[in-house]
């Protein structure tokens, strides 16, 4: 995700998506898997943890999980813009953000990503210092559950300031997420 935060617009951004998206072609024609030997596939709801990627990723990876979703992402596309009418497609673009809809509208988006991608269930991530990018409030969790009969599981955190997550705690309730998927 770095380049398009930092080099939108760029060259650069565009030349290192343009390999990426190459790869990602010959990886899927292939059958290559992003995690070897995947065994469940999830939706991360909310910001990433950024001083924790790799550790999450690596436990995700020994339990043949793939995080294969994320709302995140989406904070970061416009495809409402529109450059021969840029300033009132740019307002559309940013009224469309993710963080931007009605409850009723990211459920639905979330629920359309799950189905799309065959999600076995999803996370939320309770980001402390960023509320408008975290949806485990105001029970999105539960409808969720009760709607697509998947899992979810909360956890609490932030994307920046690790005191306000515990790594073993949220080790701990990724295990048992993961085995509750095993016995679903």
């Amino acid at each position: 995700m770095g380049p398009i935060v930092v080099m939108r617009g760029l060259q650069k951004a565009v030349d290192y998506y343009k390999v990426l998206k190459a790869e990602m072609e010959d990886r899927i024609a292939n059958g290559i898997a992003a995690v070897d030997g995947e065994r469940y596939r999830l939706y991360w709801d909310g910001m990433p943890i950024w001083g924790k990627l790799r550790a999450l990723s690596e436990q995700f990876g020994r339990l043949n999980t793939c995080v294969v979703a994320s709302t995140y992402c989406n904070s970061w596309i416009f495809d409402s813009f529109d450059p021969s009418d840029p300033f009132y497609s740019m307002a559309k673009a940013y009224t469309e953000i993710f963080i931007n809809r009605s409850e009723r509208v990211k459920e639905q988006y979330i629920t359309d990503m799950v189905k799309k991608f065959k999600i076995d269930g999803v996370i939320f991530h309770d980001s402390k210092t960023c509320p408008n990018n975290s949806n485990a409030r105001y029970g999105m969790p539960a409808r969720i559950r009760e709607k697509l009969g998947i899992p979810t599981l909360i956890i609490s955190g932030d994307l920046n300031d690790l005191r306000c997550y515990s790594e073993e705690q949220a080790k701990t309730n990724i295990e048992a997420f993961i085995e509750q998927l095993e016995e679903g």
